[in-house]
C-alpha cells in the first residue's frame, strides 16, 4: 500500500499537533480489511470504472456484462433499475470479500473517505482506525485532513519522542502489526524537529 517514491494507496489522516513550543505531525493510515462490508452501502455503480489490468480480463468481462445488463434493466423498466441499484450489493464481493480489489474502482479505493464512509458501522477496521484517531488527538489541540489515494504523500514532521509517543499510544489501542508497518511506513518521510 505504501510506495517508497512518496505516493499512498491507502487513506490516511494527517494530524497535526498544535502545542505552544511548535507543531508537528504523523499520518495515521486505515488499513482495510477486505471484509466487503462497505460494498453493500451504497449504489456501487457510483465507485466508478474498474482500474484496466489486462493480468484480469475476467473481471473486465463481468463488468461489460453487468453495464449491458444494467442498461438493458434500465430501457425495460427504469424503476426495476433504480431498486436493483440501490439494494443489490457490488457484483464482485463474493463471500464477503472483494473479488476485485487490486482493480477496485476509485471510490472503492477513497472509503471510508466517502459521503456515508465515516458513519459506517461494523467495520472493524474502521472502527480500530477511529479509535486511533481518537486517541492521538486527545488531549491535544490538532488538525486533521483526508488526502485523497494515490497522490503524494504529506511529509510529516516531528521528533523520535513524538514519533515514540504515539507508538505507544496507538500500541494501546490494539494496533494490528500490518497497521503498526503501515504508520511507521508512512511516517519514515519525516523531516526531525531540533
Amino acid at each position: 500500500m505504501f510506495c517508497r517514491c512518496g505516493m499512498v494507496d491507502t487513506f490516511y489522516a494527517h494530524i497535526e499537533f498544535k502545542t505552544l513550543t511548535g507543531n508537528w505531525s504523523v499520518n495515521l493510515p486505515f488499513l482495510c480489511s477486505k471484509c466487503g462490508l462497505c460494498c453493500t452501502l451504497d449504489d456501487f455503480l457510483t465507485a466508478g470504472k474498474l482500474k484496466i489490468n489486462p493480468q484480469n480480463p475476467q473481471a473486465h468481462l463481468k463488468a461489460q456484462m453487468l453495464y449491458e445488463e444494467l442498461g438493458n434493466r434500465w430501457k425495460t423498466n427504469p424503476l426495476e433499475y433504480e431498486h436493483y441499484i440501490t439494494n443489490t450489493p457490488c457484483p464482485f464481493l463474493v463471500d464477503k470479500t472483494c473479488s476485485i480489489y487490486q482493480i477496485r474502482p476509485e471510490g472503492c479505493c477513497q472509503f471510508p473517505n466517502t459521503l456515508f464512509g465515516m458513519q459506517t458501522q461494523n467495520c472493524e477496521a474502521l472502527t480500530r482506525f477511529k479509535k486511533q484517531l481518537y486517541t492521538l488527538r486527545r488531549g491535544q489541540t490538532t488538525q486533521e485532513t483526508y488526502p485523497s489515494t494515490k497522490h503524494p504523500l504529506i511529509s510529516v514532521q516531528h521528533t523520535k519522542k513524538q514519533y515514540q509517543h504515539c507508538i505507544t499510544k496507538l500500541q494501546k489501542t490494539g494496533i494490528t502489526p500490518d497497521e503498526l508497518n503501515l504508520f511507521c511506513d508512512l511516517n519514515k518521510n519525516k523531516q526531525t524537529l531540533t
